[in-house]
């Protein structure tokens, strides 16, 4: 040895920052994107509609704001085959405006 003893570096821990303090503070986080439907809240009026004893499919997609072919659709799944100038009743309006988040009600007869 040379008398020349190695001693490492001081113990001391450098000052840090807080992550706050630098930079440009970040945006702040983004809302969720909301579609028409969960504006709606389920029991509102405007989710009702009325429907008399017989409905032209046609019809029946104007009120639940679908195109014709997609009622024409649903109506196949449920083994009815019409197209989109013929009449269904009510209780398969009915069905079909569910499966859409609407409630049919019956027309008062005059």
């Amino acid at each position: 040895m040379c008398g020349f003893e190695f001693t490492g570096p001081p113990e001391k821990v450098p000052e840090t920052k807080p992550e706050s303090s630098g930079g440009p503070p970040q945006p702040p986080p983004r809302p969720p994107k909301l579609a028409a439907r969960d504006l709606l809240e389920p029991d509102e009026p405007s989710r009702r509609i009325f429907v008399p004893d017989y409905v032209e499919v046609r019809e029946l997609a104007g009120l639940l704001g679908l195109k014709p072919f997609k009622v024409v659709a649903e109506l196949i799944k449920l083994r009815i085959f019409k197209h989109a100038d013929e009449l269904i009743e009510f209780a398969t309006a009915s069905n079909i405006a569910r499966k859409h988040g609407f409630i049919a009600e019956k027309v008062p007869c005059l």
